[in-house]
């Protein structure tokens, strides 16, 4: 996802690099809501969001039938209308 590499790259910029702890939060934040996919609020029709804990970003994602799809890891001070 291009998104998340993205901000991978920001957060491994010398003067930050917190880019560990960025995939910690990723990978956490994908998990949980794999295991617990109905606990986030919908945002838009049947797109949902979970906030990554520490870091302005959060994925967007639907649920078709038993399966997660993740739509994208959005900057939450970025302009919604900016996804597509």
């Amino acid at each position: 996802m291009l998104e998340a590499k993205e901000a991978y790259d920001w957060y491994a910029q010398n003067h930050i690099s917190m880019q560990s702890a960025f995939l910690e939060q990723l990978e956490r934040t994908d998990r949980f809501l794999a295991a617990n996919p109905y606990l986030f609020p919908y945002v838009e029709q049947s797109i949902r969001r979970a906030n990554l804990n520490q870091f302005p970003y959060a994925l967007f994602y639907v649920i078709d039938e038993d399966t997660v799809n993740v739509l994208s890891c959005f900057h939450q001070n970025r302009e919604p209308k900016s996804w597509g």
